[in-house]
């Protein structure tokens, strides 16, 4: 009796020792790693971060781009790599998750990075990503911007009661796979409310990349890295790529946050060297002529002719990075919408309106007219079409029209938030069925957020938009404008006085 007692509990400890073993070598904060690998990976001289990349059946896959988000390198034929990290500025190490694979995520997140351990001489970070069954060349994006969560208005509610569910309607209406793309100030100010913003992407069900905005730096916090270190306990890096179809998209955290008692602003918009220096290094695996999409909180391309956006930081050296690159840069922080096509038809910008509407009204219109809502995109190959979808609204609500008793003036304005110069004239058609007249851009504010204004809610200030139109209707009483999209959608809506 005593001696088969003694094999029991040698066994006993035999498979709690084993356990141990395997706790020790399993992966730590961060995600993607599913346990080690069989064999031992030899330490290399200078190298401080080395793993391996594999499939979901042990095989370990080459070409894969793994970085610390300044040193950049790819797995060789083994799956193996190798970085020479300085650990004690680095944060992270991640994978540039390959086309052929899928996005790792877990609750809406995408979880392709692990935390580096400073107290180890030498990080181990293995990767186990799941190869894909189909081609992903035709996806879609939800693209919203400055959600905002405080705890002292109504932001919260305008997210989870009017915003998440009109994006789970519309997602149930597209045909391919689906991600979000959440354009920074995810909270303001309150880094508290990260779990309840994080609430609405498990809710959606679909995987969400986030990057971090002015309002997701600690403001107790002087230094941009300390500023950053709640955000980035939720949601990893603040900059890395990965890799959806044919497209190579790089998320951007284009705040300098400064708090210092020197600093003269809180914080001003580019990009560091370092961030550069990544961006450089990442894109070397990217053949030139291929199609980036870049999301960073500040639109990062601006208008030609705007001469504050040269003087961001590293805005040139950002520039000559992509000029190899077909580009769409999405960008939020303005709350106003905007779509800028460059003169050399290889750089469109998308300004994104304030996904929950006004800042502090949190209602059904941004402060250029637009309505709260996002932009749905949709990508086939390298092609990218897209539409502004109002949170409430239909479809083809793409424009508000006001009579001539709105605006103050003999005309009537059409303000079409969509707008681009792709798009067709925006003709305004009389009620009596005259022939159709193009109406003349022109910049203006809003009169419906001028009213809303005027009810005495508090308020952001009226922004003076190009996407408005106008005509002077004679005498008419009413009429339609009817206009058409860079992708053949034709829009018409209708005002009477």
């Amino acid at each position: 009796m005593q001696k088969n007692m003694s094999k029991f509990y040698m066994r006993l400890l035999s498979v709690c020792l084993a356990a141990l073993v395997l706790a020790a070598c399993s992966s730590s904060e961060g995600g993607g790693d599913d346990g080690p690998t069989a064999g031992q990976i030899p330490d290399k001289a200078g190298m401080t971060v080395k793993g391996i990349v594999k499939d979901s059946a042990g095989n370990g896959i080459a070409g894969v781009v793994v970085s610390d988000g300044l040193e950049v390198t790819a797995t060789d034929e083994r799956g193996i790599y190798y970085l020479a990290s300085d650990l004690a500025r680095r944060n992270f190490v991640f994978v540039s998750v390959p086309a052929d694979c899928e996005i790792p995520a877990t609750q809406g997140c995408p979880r392709f990075y692990r935390k580096i351990d400073r107290k180890q001489a030498v990080n181990r970070a293995d990767f186990t990503l799941t190869r894909r069954k189909t081609p992903s060349d035709r996806h879609s994006l939800i693209v919203m911007a400055d959600i905002q969560l405080a705890a002292d208005n109504t932001s919260v509610d305008s997210y989870l009661g009017h915003v998440v569910p009109d994006v789970l309607k519309t997602v149930q209406g597209l045909p391919t796979e689906v991600y979000g793309v959440s354009l920074g100030d995810l909270v303001w100010n309150d880094m508290s409310l990260f779990p309840k913003y994080r609430q609405g992407l498990e809710t959606l069900g679909f995987t969400t990349f986030s990057l971090p905005g002015n309002h997701d730096h600690d403001p107790a916090e002087l230094t941009d890295s300390l500023a950053l270190q709640s955000y980035e306990r939720y949601f990893g890096p603040a900059n890395y790529s990965v890799n959806i179809g044919k497209i190579h998209y790089l998320f951007l955290d284009n705040i300098l946050f400064d708090h210092a008692p020197t600093a003269g602003e809180e914080y001003t918009i580019g990009l560091t060297d370092e961030i550069c220096r990544w961006i450089e290094a990442d894109l070397r695996y990217v053949p030139a002529g291929s199609t980036l999409v870049v999301s960073s909180h500040c639109p990062i391309l601006y208008h030609t002719k705007n001469t504050a956006a040269r003087n961001h930081r590293n805005f040139q050296r950002f520039l000559d990075a992509i000029s190899p690159y077909k580009v769409h840069a999405f960008g939020g922080h303005k709350h106003y919408h905007d779509i800028y096509r460059y003169d050399d038809g290889r750089k469109v910008m998308h300004c994104i309106a304030r996904t929950p509407g006004d800042l502090f009204i949190n209602g059904d219109v941004n402060c250029d007219g637009t309505p709260r809502g996002y932009a749905v995109v949709e990508v086939d190959g390298e092609r990218l079409s897209w539409y502004y979808k109002p949170a409430g609204g239909k479809r083809d609500m793409q424009m508000r029209l006001y009579a001539p008793g709105r605006t103050n003036s003999a005309c009537v304005y059409a303000n079409v938030w969509g707008y681009d110069t792709a798009w067709s004239a925006v003709e305004w058609i009389p009620a009596s069925g005259g022939q159709a007249v193009a109406m003349e851009r022109t910049q203006r504010t809003d009169p419906y957020y001028e009213e809303v204004l005027a009810t005495g809610v508090r308020g952001g200030t009226p922004t003076n938009t190009w996407h408005m139109f106008r005509v002077d209707p004679g005498s008419e009483r009413g009429g339609m404008v009817r206009v058409t999209d860079s992708f053949g959608h034709t829009y018409e809506s209708s005002v009477s006085w």
